[in-house]
């Protein structure tokens, strides 16, 4: 699905709500529309994953490049609202800690995930 990213700014804040694969076949596309934002130094970002679909490792690549280029830029970014592919492809790397994003887990889909990296197991 054709990478969709759609953006709001306020007062130095700017929101982003992306949807559709975040995988190999469209990284190219969701870093050329990345690079294309116009989002000033010293500002904050907020991304909404909610509509992410999938997600593999070429997408999770490029959400730490994005995150290395707003801290290189002095961007507060926050992703959020995390999809369940997000959530499982995050939790299969142990890569929730590495955003520091809060994640929201409904009790429908905690059965799902394992969410057990970084717990003591006696």
């Amino acid at each position: 699905m054709e990478p969709i990213i759609k953006i709001k700014e306020t007062n130095e804040e700017y929101f982003s709500a992306w949807e559709g694969y975040l995988t190999i076949q469209y990284i190219s596309i969701w870093k050329e529309k990345f690079l294309n934002l116009t989002i000033k130094t010293g500002s904050k970002l907020s991304v909404d994953l909610h509509k992410i679909q999938r997600i593999d490792t070429a997408g999770v690549q490029l959400l730490v490049y994005i995150k290395k280029h707003c801290l290189q830029n002095h961007i507060h970014l926050t992703l959020n609202n995390h999809s369940l592919p997000v959530i499982k492809v995050f939790d299969v790397l142990g890569m929730i800690g590495f955003f520091g994003d809060k994640i929201k887990i409904s009790k429908e889909f905690s059965n799902e995930l394992e969410l057990s990296y970084g717990t003591k197991k006696e």
